[in-house]
């Protein structure tokens, strides 16, 4: 069309084959000029249409978001309605020209699925399937927001899931296409459709009394729909696909899968797409067998397809028509003859008088064999977090440890803005540890409110791993800084309600000539040596217990003490030996027991004395034997007593003097000798006997 030809265009749009629908009205009405767009499978469609107005001065944003719906005239016979629709939102809206008495204007049409390009956003779903992700999503846009699940089995649960920096569109597409599912819109006067599918195979026909196609080589009149052309295509793909992944909740677990494409390519060979998907890329083999399948099958789709024009105004992606008397597929049975559109293009003019004269319309279509399944090739790539990042680990109110069996803690990342600062916050998070082996290794585990260090595994936002810790202004080193740098070391916190003065610790000072190691337990501490223990002590050691002791060795002990050793015990003591006491002093010893002193000895008890003994006490001494008393003195015995001496025997008392017998009280002496010589002296000599008296003798001399 001309410019020159546009002033009659106006008017009524009845009677042309094109119709749009604005929110424009009276002088500001636009008509449509001309249009051609594309539309298909898991693809956001576009129509740029051209547009006239009388009026110069349309506001450029009165149009843009706006919905529109173009209407299509269908004249083809075996048309079940009289009109098919495109409905869209118009995402750009220009001025191309102007010559004083109409102005044309261009506009583009967009799915309301296309609204979601316009959105970024950074955010986590937690235990949610994908297709309650998506309505989730698309809810967010409200009213516009038309949309159909037309599933066969359910979608994948997704514990953990981040959209990170995507668009709102490339998030829902990239988890479409990890899940195998597909999309396309269904289009009415007053809005469109998104329908998601898993299941190709299921397609509708296309619109009509009849879904078949016949083919016309050449033009055809324009109320025939027939293909005007159709070509297959084939692509080199490749033939199989492996992925592999690991779980480090089954470590030991084969976590491969692998599948091929059943396309015979011809004299061609094999080529495989090998993936690692990192951890938990599937939680079992019939997932990695589900993902293996949506890979193979996405390429089987893409490696054959069919190219064809068509004057039928009735084609749309998610259909299948069927192909009727073409050269290369007549003679082919029915299934063969079912194609499904992956891909329609969209052109034509109007008649810009009020007759259908002028109008044209043409289609061109890509589309492969219904009974081939359908999944869209896998274009997104999941995005990727480079570079570590720092979160503050989470829990729930009132705890200040919040983990698993395996150490994992919950975390808050800064740029979650969903997030509530709780145990809901993310998925468990695995630490990294110095050391981690099989019921062994070194455990640490981030408490809430510490800043972390997050690594991703892969890239993969959805893989966080923890791999440090840092300081900041609300949680501060425990030793102030730079005062002590020369200090470093373990200060733990007592839990719950702790603080800087309840912990356990273990400090290393290395400032020169002051070298220290200093240890605190807070409550008990506990060492056990399996086998040796020694102990080195340069210079002096001390040792302050402010309450009890109790050492318990199970064999031998040996104590040396190279000079003195003093020992000073407050109150009482107690001292037992099982069996023998060896003591050995080498010089002098003194003991002083300023109370009493209870010996008891059960059996005998030996004193060996080298030179001499003094015994002195101060007040009485007693001595009791219950059996027989035998006291030998190698040289001398002398015994001294102060006041009075009384001996008492039960029975009989025997003295026994090798070579002379004497006692001498005062002037009073008895003495006895070896041969027989019995001699009593006395000042005055008394003899008394209450009976007879009788002296017997050789000679008795009375003098």
């Amino acid at each position: 069309m001309q410019l020159s030809d546009i002033p009659g265009f106006f008017g009524l749009q009845s009677n042309r084959l094109f119709t749009i629908q604005t929110p424009m009205k009276g002088r500001s009405d636009l008509v449509l000029v001309d249009f051609q767009g594309t539309e298909g499978l898991s693809q956001i469609f576009e129509f740029h249409v051209r547009l006239a107005s009388q009026d110069p001065n349309i506001e450029l944003k009165k149009l843009i978001g706006q919905p529109v719906t173009i209407t299509l005239q269908l004249t083809d016979a075996l048309a079940s309605s009289e009109e098919r629709y495109f409905h869209g939102y118009v995402a750009n809206f220009s001025h191309l020209d102007h010559d004083g008495s109409f102005t044309v204007y261009s506009a583009t049409l967009v799915p309301w699925l296309w609204m979601l390009s316009r959105s970024r956003d950074i955010r986590i779903f937690q235990e949610e399937n994908t297709e309650a992700i998506l309505a989730k999503v698309f809810r967010e846009y409200g009213k516009i927001a038309s949309f159909e699940f037309r599933l066969s089995k359910a979608t994948k649960n997704r514990s953990y899931c981040t959209q990170y920096r995507e668009t709102d569109l490339e998030f829902v597409e990239r988890l479409m296409q990890e899940d195998g599912l597909f999309y396309f819109f269904e289009h009415a006067k007053d809005g469109h459709k998104l329908v998601i599918s898993d299941n190709s195979i299921a397609a509708k026909p296309i619109s009509g009394r009849s879904p078949v196609l016949q083919y016309t080589k050449g033009e055809a009149l324009d109320n025939l729909a027939v293909v005007t052309s159709f070509q297959a295509s084939r692509q080199l793909e490749s033939s199989s696909v492996g992925l592999k992944t690991f779980d480090y909740k089954v470590p030991h677990a084969r976590r491969f899968v692998s599948g091929g494409t059943e396309v015979n390519q011809g004299e061609v060979p094999s080529y495989e797409v090998y993936d690692y998907l990192g951890e938990h890329g599937f939680p079992d083999s019939d997932r990695g067998e589900a993902l293996t399948r949506f890979r193979t099958q996405a390429l089987a789709a893409h490696s054959k397809v069919f190219i064809g024009t068509s004057t039928s105004r009735r084609l749309l992606p998610g259909q299948y028509f069927e192909l009727d008397d073409h050269y290369d597929h007549g003679a082919a049975k029915a299934e063969d003859r079912q194609f499904l559109l992956t891909t329609v293009t969209h052109s034509g003019t109007n008649n810009y008088q009020a007759s259908e004269g002028g109008a044209t319309y043409q289609s061109s279509f890509v589309c492969i064999r219904k009974k081939i399944p359908y999944r869209p090739a896998f274009t997104i790539e999941r995005p990727s977090i480079i570079g570590p990042q720092t979160a503050v680990v989470v829990g729930p109110q009132g705890e200040e440890i919040y983990t698993d069996n395996l150490g994992r803690v919950k975390v808050q990342f800064h740029w979650d803005r969903l997030g509530k600062r709780d145990q809901g916050s993310s998925c468990w998070v695995r630490v990294g540890q110095p050391w981690a082996g099989r019921g062994f290794g070194m455990i640490q585990v981030p408490r809430i409110g510490d800043e972390v260090v997050v690594i991703f595994l892969d890239g993969c936002p959805d893989r966080p791993l923890i791999i440090s810790s840092v300081y900041n202004s609300a949680n501060m080193p425990p030793w102030v800084l730079p005062g002590n740098a020369t200090q470093s070391g373990i200060l733990t916190r007592s839990t719950k309600t702790g603080n800087v003065n309840t912990a356990n610790a273990i400090r290393f000072e290395d400032k020169k000539g002051s070298e220290e190691v200093w240890l605190h337990a807070e409550k008990d501490q506990r060492l056990e040596v399996e086998h040796d223990e020694s102990h080195w002590v340069g210079n002096d050691r001390t040792k302050n217990i402010d309450h009890d002791e109790t050492v318990h060795v199970k064999h031998d002990r040996t104590e040396t003490v190279d000079n003195n050793e003093t020992i000073t015990i407050g109150v009482d003591r107690t001292e037992h030996v099982g069996n023998n006491e060896t003591l050995t002093v080498g010089g002098n010893r003194n003991e002083t027991i300023k109370g009493m002193e209870n010996l008891l000895i059960a059996l005998t008890s030996t004193e060996t004395v080298g030179l001499a003994k003094a015994l002195t006490v101060g007040g009485g001494y007693q001595v009791t034997v219950v059996g027989a008393v035998n006291t030998t003195a190698g040289l001398a015995s002398a015994e001294e007593v102060g006041l009075s001496k009384t001996s008492i025997v039960g029975k009989s008392y025997s003295i026994k003097a090798g070579k002379v017998f004497e006692v001498t009280v005062g002037k009073s002496t008895f003495r006895m000798d070896e041969d027989g010589n019995i001699t009593l002296k006395g000042v005055k000599l008394l003899i008394e006997g209450s009976g007879p008296v009788e002296i017997n003798g050789k000679d008795v001399d009375v003098n």
